[in-house]
């Protein structure tokens, strides 16, 4: 319809027309353009909602496991510098199993992997654009990249603590505990454990996994604040 109202001022040389009908079409032009690139934007804000979303929940997860094993560290190093002096009839004999799970965990020495695979799928499809907050990208980018370059220090002690305590507790208090009935001989575990602290090597080895402890421990805290100030920004842009 258009073509034919054009091609009939322009065999007349009604140049206004002419005109009037460019305009016309420029202007449908420009009003389809700006109609797609409105619901393009809708349509990445409705999937910036979801990728927040997404991430806040991965988010809790990360910060749930890194308070979980900032307890776990905190026990682990308070408990060996309690171990020289403990009253191992009463630790012992009142809750066998308590006890030996202490034990256990004083020679923990991991911790875990960040959740990460909404940052990654957002990463590997080129789509990181979709959190408009820079400031926000840039932090969780941050924060998982330091997470993954320092985690792996973290994977082998420093001393002969875990070596030490495992030649000396007796297998059997081990087996049962994991994957037995859960009874402990508090006999052999009391036994064992003042054998543990006679031994020559024990105060140093104890030194440094204690040094290790606070070491991660203080990560741990470090990429716990950081984790949580990424959640407040996250919650923000919900």
């Amino acid at each position: 319809m258009i073509l034919k109202r054009v091609s009939t001022a322009f065999r007349a040389k009604d140049w206004g027309a002419v005109a009037i009908e460019f305009a016309i079409v420029v202007l449908g032009i420009f009003v389809a353009l700006q109609a797609e690139d409105w619901n393009q934007g809708r349509r990445d804000r409705q999937l910036e909602r979801i990728y927040i979303a997404r991430l806040i929940e991965e988010t809790r997860a990360n910060l749930a496991l890194l308070t979980a094993h900032e307890q776990i560290y905190e026990d682990k190093i308070h408990f060996i510098f309690d171990l020289p002096g403990l009253d191992l009839e009463q630790a012992v004999r009142k809750d066998p199993r308590a006890f030996v799970l202490r034990l256990d965990n004083s020679s923990y020495i991991q911790i875990p992997d960040m959740r990460s695979e909404t940052y990654q799928e957002l990463e590997s499809a080129g789509r990181l654009s979709l959190i408009r907050d820079a400031h926000l990208r840039g932090a969780i980018a941050s924060n998982l990249n330091d997470y993954r370059s320092t985690r792996p220090v973290f994977v082998d002690p420093i001393g002969d603590y875990r070596r030490i305590l495992f030649e000396t507790l007796p297998g059997r208090s081990i087996y049962e505990f994991r994957v037995g009935s859960g009874a402990a001989d508090t006999d052999a575990i009391v036994a064992s454990i003042q054998l543990l602290r006679t031994d020559p090597r024990f105060a140093a080895a104890a030194n440094a996994e204690i040094a290790y402890g606070s070491d991660v421990l203080f990560w741990v805290r470090e990429f716990k604040g950081r984790t949580e100030e990424i959640l407040s920004m996250l919650e923000a842009n919900e």
